[in-house]
């Protein structure tokens, strides 16, 4: 315990417990003024939370204007499919409709002979000229013959006896220069074989072979060139394979 301080006045100790008892009742006040004021901070925070509105909800509808001397609508779109009817088809037939016949005139149903007018007007129906398709006939003394690789007319003439001017003759639609293989020509008869003269004696008849010419025949058969193409009536010297020569009389002497 304190002790009095003997020195000290009591008067003195009353008013320091009266300045300490006053001390604590301002600590007092103040702590209850900061107590209610951070009261009223609290209850006012919370009441503000309560009081807020809820917010417009937020949507992408364009307000209505009122409407402007009568503005049209603009026109809807839709994915409406119109549905066209196909026309109907029509049946394609090879049937063919027969009209009924025009009413004939009097003085046109009469016969024909009752009517001489129209016996005037009759023209006589002429039948249309056909071209002729019907193949020539090939007569007796005539043949036919196959072209083969290799052949032309002078070959063919020469194979069947006759002469190139009588092939083309029997072929007058062909092209002696080009006839292929496999086509058909008409040969002509051959030509009669000529009646071998009689020969004088000494005279001989000669085919020429191969290789042969007017001098060597000549030379063989002891005559000359000359008396040779006068016996045969030959123009010039030229000579071919299979051609028959009549040697004159030898002239010459061994």
């Amino acid at each position: 315990m304190s002790r009095q301080n003997p020195l000290q006045p009591k008067s003195s100790l009353l008013e320091k417990k009266s300045r300490n008892r006053s001390g604590l009742q301002m600590v007092m006040i103040i702590m209850a003024v900061h107590v209610v004021f951070l009261g009223g901070l609290l209850f006012s925070g919370c009441q503000q939370e309560n009081s807020i509105p809820p917010l417009a909800s937020s949507t992408n509808s364009i307000p209505s204007l009122p409407p402007i001397d009568e503005v049209a609508e603009p026109e809807s779109k839709t994915n409406n499919v119109d549905i066209v009817t196909a026309p109907p088809v029509v049946e394609v037939t090879n049937t063919v409709s027969l009209s009924p016949p025009l009413p004939i005139p009097l003085d046109i149903a009469k016969p024909i002979s009752d009517n001489p007018q129209l016996v005037s007007e009759v023209v006589p129906l002429v039948p249309a000229s056909t071209p002729n398709t019907t193949e020539v006939p090939v007569s007796s003394d005539q043949s036919e013959y196959i072209v083969v690789k290799g052949d032309n007319y002078t070959a063919i003439a020469r194979k069947h006896s006759v002469t190139i001017a009588a092939l083309k003759d029997a072929n007058p639609a062909v092209d002696p220069n080009r006839i292929a293989i496999g086509q058909v020509l008409i040969i002509p008869a051959p030509l009669p074989k000529k009646i071998e003269p009689d020969l004088e004696e000494g005279v001989i008849q000669y085919q020429v072979k191969a290789g042969d010419n007017l001098y060597t025949i000549a030379r063989n058969h002891k005559t000359t060139v000359k008396a040779i193409r006068n016996e045969n009536n030959l123009k010039t010297s030229n000579i071919r394979p299979g051609q028959k020569l009549i040697i004159p009389k030898p002239t010459l002497e061994e």
